[in-house]
C-alpha cells in the first residue's frame, strides 16, 4: 500500500503523486512513495494519487502491477523491527494505467483510505493486546522463578506492582478493542467506528509500549538481550505508535470525533 511520501506523512492530502489522463480510459502515473508496506514482495501496489482530469484533482487509488515498466524500488533500508517484508521507497515514472486499474471509482480514494485506516488501526490494537498478554506471561514466569534478597522477584513490590499495572493496561485495551470490533460488525456509523478505532490504536499502542518497557526493566540486564521476548517486543512495538497514523494524529481524530459525534456516542 503506497500512500506516504517524503513531504506527505501525517497529512496524506499533501501527496504530490499524480495520474494524468492520457486519453480515453488511459492514465500516466508519476510520483515517489515511502514506507510501502509489502512493497518488496507484493505483485500489485495500491497507489494513492491525484487523478488529473482537466482542471480536477481527484484522490484516487490505482492498482499498479509491481513489474510494470516505470516501477522501481529505489531504497529498501532496514528498520528496527523484524518483519518478513520490507517497507521500501518506490518510484513510479510514466507508468501507463487504464480505467480498469482504478479501485473503487475515480475520486473515491480518501473515503476508501479512511475505511482502510479504520481496519488497520483496529488490527494494530489487537496485535498490541496480544503482545501485552505475552509480556505479562513472560514477566510472571520470570518473577516467580527468580529470587533476589531471599524472596522471589514477584514478592517485591517494585516488580509486582508494574506487572499489575500492565495487566490493567492489557485488560482495558482488550475491552476497548472488542467494543470497536463489535461496532464494526454491527454496521454502526462509520465515522464513529473510525473515531473509536483511533482511540483503540492510541490506547493499545501506548499501553503496549509501557508494558514492554516495564518488562525490560524487570528482566534487568537479560531484558536488553536479544534472547528474550521482552527485548524483541520492546523493539517491535515502538512502530505501532507511528505507522497508520502517529499517536498525535490519533489524539486529533479522537478529539474531533468527541466534538462532532458527541461524547456519549464515543464513550458508550
Amino acid at each position: 500500500y503506497a500512500v506516504t511520501e517524503a513531504d506527505a506523512g501525517s497529512d496524506p492530502s499533501g501527496i504530490a503523486t499524480t495520474a494524468h489522463r492520457a486519453g480515453p480510459g488511459r492514465w500516466v502515473l508519476n510520483g515517489e512513495k515511502w514506507f510501502v508496506t509489502f512493497g518488496s514482495t507484493a505483485q500489485v501496489i495500491i497507489v494513492m494519487a491525484h487523478a488529473i482530469d482537466g482542471g480536477s484533482r481527484l484522490p484516487t487509488l490505482f492498482a499498479v502491477p509491481a513489474d510494470a515498466p516505470g516501477v522501481e524500488i529505489i531504497a529498501d533500508v532496514p528498520f528496527t523491527h523484524n518483519y518478513p517484508h520490507g517497507h521500501p521507497t518506490m518510484r513510479f515514472t510514466d507508468v501507463e494505467l487504464t480505467d480498469a486499474d482504478i479501485l473503487g471509482g475515480l475520486g473515491n480514494g480518501d473515503d476508501l483510505q479512511r475505511l482502510w485506516f479504520t481496519e488497520e488501526r483496529l488490527a494494530i490494537a489487537a496485535r498490541c493486546i496480544g503482545a501485552m498478554q505475552r509480556l505479562i506471561e513472560e514477566s510472571i514466569d520470570w518473577a516467580a522463578s527468580r529470587e533476589q534478597g531471599g524472596a522471589r522477584l514477584l514478592d517485591h513490590q517494585g516488580i509486582s506492582f508494574p506487572i499489575a499495572d500492565s495487566a490493567a493496561d492489557a485488560a482495558a485495551g482488550r475491552l476497548l478493542g472488542l467494543d470497536v470490533a463489535r461496532l464494526a460488525d454491527e454496521g454502526a456509523d462509520r465515522k464513529i467506528v473510525h473515531g473509536k478505532a483511533s482511540m483503540a490504536k492510541l490506547f493499545c499502542s501506548e499501553a503496549a509500549n509501557r508494558c514492554a518497557d516495564r518488562s525490560v526493566q524487570m528482566f534487568g540486564g537479560r531484558g536488553y538481550m536479544r534472547t528474550t521476548a521482552a527485548e524483541r517486543l520492546w523493539r517491535e512495538l515502538r512502530v505501532d505508535r507511528i505507522w497508520e497514523g502517529t499517536s498525535e494524529i490519533q489524539r486529533i481524530i479522537v478529539l474531533r470525533s468527541l466534538e462532532r459525534r458527541g461524547v456519549s456516542a464515543m464513550l458508550t
